[in-house]
């Protein structure tokens, strides 16, 4: 049964409410994950849809359940002549997102722009019609393609029968799809939470989709054994964002439950490099790990970000590690 919470709210302004379609899941029992996923998922989650723009829309998880729950936020970007995603959640999940665009349009999916290589954005691929136009940045196309990887690179997903579902669309550094109102452009400013995160710009709805490069406010989950990712480069690479993308008002994290504005993007990369800063001049001045992790305390202009513990220490270990 579907239920639908309607609000509206301005997010150039940063405000918190936004229009906000209430999906309620259908609950299966004995549903479980494959081996495409990385965890085993027992319950079906709840979906909400924000309304981000006009025909842009952020589908999330509920914010009242906890845990992995569905995976990363979709986008779903409803153009002139198709349906365009960025992400597709974890294993699972694909009908789900069907369903969801079936609400809003008629219209069918034709496109499916991976942020990143991870089971839990990428796991709903092999869901949807092999006729979908999958795109990728080059260095995510071979973290698919690996021979072996752990599962949360979700290279098995896509062996065997389910190699159709390979992207035959890359890019490298940037590549613009479409025009006009459907106008996305891609963006790989380098390493960071893996080798090859993508930034997707819908231009006309001011917006991009960051990924995990941006997965919420608190520091990130770094791949660096499996997926190549870096510590020392996760910041500069947000610089460069910052830099780089310009006209954008609204973020859409990797798995915040709500959109953010551009400004906290900005400050993200703030609070991240500060963390890389204390870090290198810990080490400079012959102080161990645990005594960094020990005295850091977030800066008081980043007071709304978190610092967790096995994140903070995870971060401090790879800059020591030279990573």
């Amino acid at each position: 049964m579907a239920g639908r919470r309607l609000s509206r709210g301005n997010p150039a302004q940063g405000e918190q409410m936004r229009r906000i379609l209430c999906l309620c899941v259908v609950t299966f029992a004995g549903v479980f994950a494959t081996a495409a996923s990385y965890e085993a998922r027992q319950a079906r989650a709840n979906l909400l849809v924000h309304e981000v723009a006009d025909n842009l829309y952020m589908l999330a998880n509920d914010p009242a359940e906890q845990g992995t729950r569905s995976g990363g936020n979709t986008a779903i970007f409803v153009m002139s002549s198709g349906v365009t995603l960025v992400d597709t959640k974890i294993f699972g999940y694909g009908q789900d997102i069907l369903a969801e665009v079936a609400m809003l349009t008629d219209k069918p999916v034709t496109r499916i722009i991976k942020t990143h290589t991870h089971y839990d954005h990428s796991g709903g691929n092999v869901e949807f019609p092999d006729t979908v136009d999958f795109v990728v940045h080059e260095n995510t196309l071979a973290q698919m393609s690996r021979a072996s990887c752990e599962s949360v690179t979700n290279c098995d997903a896509f062996k065997g029968e389910n190699a159709k579902y390979l992207p035959k669309t890359t890019y490298s550094d940037r590549r613009t799809i479409g025009s006009g109102a459907d106008q996305i452009d891609l963006y790989y400013f380098g390493r960071g939470h893996t080798d090859g995160d993508t930034f997707v710009v819908f231009r006309n709805a001011s917006t991009v989709h960051a990924g995990d490069m941006f997965a919420r406010k608190g520091l990130p989950f770094l791949d660096v054994p499996n997926g190549n990712g870096s510590a020392l480069e996760f910041g500069e690479t947000l610089k460069k964002a910052v830099a780089g993308i310009q006209g954008v008002d609204t973020v859409i994290p990797g798995h915040n439950d709500e959109p953010l504005v551009w400004n906290d993007l900005v400050n993200y990369s703030g609070f991240y490099n500060d963390v890389v800063a204390k870090a290198k001049a810990g080490k400079s001045a012959g102080r161990s790990v645990d005594q960094v992790v020990d005295s850091y305390s977030v800066p008081s202009q980043y007071s709304d970000f978190v610092a967790e513990p096995d994140r903070l220490q995870a971060t401090v270990q790879y800059v020591f590690d030279g990573q």
